[in-house]
C-alpha cells in the first residue's frame, strides 16, 4: 500500500522532515510522483515486537518444511508408500476429524478428501512434473478446504482451519520444495 509522508511518518512516529531524512540518505524506499513523496508501506521498519513476531513466524515455518523434508531411516520395507508422505500423514486425521465435526458431505471435509487422493495420486507418479502438479493441485485443495472451513462459523471448524494452515500447508510447501531441489539437482 502507497503511504503519503504524512502518513508514513505517523506511522514512524516520526516528523515529516524526518521521514525526508530517512529518504535521502538511502534508509527509506520512496518514489516521488508528481512532486509528492509516497512510500511502499512494506519498506517501513517494524517496530522491535513486531520484528521479533515476524522472526519467530518465519523460524516455525523454516521448522515446519524441514521437518516435512526429513527422511524417515530406511525399514526392512524398501518400498515406498503413499503414508511415507508427511503431507499424507497430517491430511489423514485433519481429514477423519472433519467428517467427525462437520460431517462427509461438508466441502471442507470432501475438499481433504481430494488433498489424499492427490498425494496419493502424486506419489505413485513417475514423471516429476506430473508429480509435482499433482501435489500443487493438493496443495490448492487444501487452499480452497480453508475457505470452505472459514465460512463455517464454528470453533471446529477454526481449528481444523489453523491446523490445515500452520501444518498441511507447510508439509505441502516441503514437498513441493524437495521437488523443485530434485528437478535443479538433476539437471
Amino acid at each position: 500500500m502507497k503511504l503519503t509522508l504524512e502518513q508514513a511518518a505517523t506511522r514512524l512516529g516520526k516528523s515529516k522532515r524526518q521521514v525526508l531524512y530517512l529518504i535521502r540518505n538511502g534508509s527509506l524506499q520512496a518514489e516521488k510522483l508528481a512532486g509528492h513523496w509516497f512510500i511502499d508501506s512494506e519498506h517501513l521498519p517494524l517496530e522491535p515486537e513486531q520484528q521479533r513476531s515476524v522472526e519467530r513466524k518465519q523460524r516455525q515455518l523454516r521448522a515446519a518444511i524441514e521437518e516435512a523434508l526429513v527422511i524417515e531411516p530406511e525399514t526392512e520395507q524398501k518400498r515406498y508408500s503413499v503414508l511415507d508422505l508427511k503431507a499424507f500423514q497430517i491430511a489423514l486425521p485433519l481429514y477423519r476429524q472433519a467428517c467427525q465435526a462437520l460431517t462427509e458431505e461438508h466441502p471442507a471435509s470432501r475438499g481433504l478428501k481430494r488433498v489424499l487422493e492427490l498425494l496419493s495420486q502424486g506419489c505413485h507418479r513417475f514423471d516429476r512434473q506430473e508429480k509435482a502438479e499433482t501435489y500443487r493441485a493438493a496443495r490448492d485443495q487444501a487452499s480452497l478446504a480453508v475457505c470452505e472451513l472459514v465460512l463455517t462459523d464454528s470453533e471446529a471448524a477454526t481449528q481444523l482451519q489453523r491446523s490445515i494452515e500452520q501444518d498441511l500447508m507447510a508439509a505441502l510447501a516441503g514437498l513441493l520444495r524437495r521437488m523443485d531441489s530434485q528437478r535443479r539437482s538433476s539437471r
